[in-house]
């Protein structure tokens, strides 16, 4: 009888034991590892690109004291050669909302001018530098082709003649801006613009000397871009 005891108690032991030596197996066991899905990086594309794009904003010539709106649309190209570095081409065509007037009286002689100017063309480089990946800073110059109309009614020793005239004027643009891409929305970008514009002299039909007006404009716009890459 004792004998029967003895082997259950033995056997009690042994099963307390293996319990025990699972439980601690367990309890220093690590808990198992649960990866989260890796979150993806914004990675900013080049400026490596061809777009097109609308603008609008304000434009002034102090020769005819003429101010007025612009807004119009532009295409052109972009290079990221290397590093921060960002150079193109950009070719625009404006509306320009110019309507202006001078009076020149001397000693026998009057004439007044209406000027009237609808449209800007300008053909430009661009080159600028990124302040980050998705803005950048840049200069342009080029090409300006603008209609000016000139309406003119001089007094000439009692004689009263009008004179009428219609030229495209070549000139010369340069100017500077700000171009942002955003960030949510890669394929668009928003400017800020300001271009100055010479396109020579209009002359009044006075035979009188230091009688021309100079046509310079200054604008200033915004506008945005959608950008075609990569191509």
């Amino acid at each position: 009888m004792r004998r029967t005891e003895c082997l259950l108690l033995a056997v009690a032991v042994f099963s307390l034991g293996a319990v025990d030596a699972a439980s601690s197996g367990d309890l220093g066991r690590p808990p198992p590892r649960v990866y989260a899905p890796a979150q993806p990086v914004y990675m900013p594309p080049p400026w490596r690109t061809c777009y097109g794009g609308l603008n609008a904003g304000g434009v002034w010539s102090p020769g005819i004291d003429a101010f007025g709106f612009t807004g119009g649309g532009q295409v052109g190209c972009n290079w990221q050669p290397w590093g921060s570095l960002v150079w193109g081409g950009e070719a625009d065509l404006q509306y320009t909302g110019l309507d202006g007037s001078r009076d020149v009286v001397t000693p026998g002689a009057s004439a007044h001018q209406d000027f009237r100017s609808r449209w800007l063309a300008t053909f430009r480089g661009r080159v600028g530098w990124l302040a980050n990946p998705d803005m950048y800073f840049y200069a342009t110059g080029g090409l300006a082709l603008a209609n000016v109309n000139t309406a003119s009614t001089t007094n000439f020793n009692g004689t009263i003649n009008n004179v009428s005239d219609s030229t495209t004027h070549a000139g010369w643009t340069l100017g500077g801006g700000l171009e942002w891409r955003f960030p949510f929305a890669p394929r668009w970008s928003a400017k800020v613009e300001y271009l100055y514009v010479d396109l020579g002299h209009a002359t009044n039909p006075l035979p009188i000397s230091n009688n021309d007006t100079s046509l310079t404009e200054n604008i200033f716009r915004i506008g945005v871009n959608y950008h075609f890459y990569p191509w």
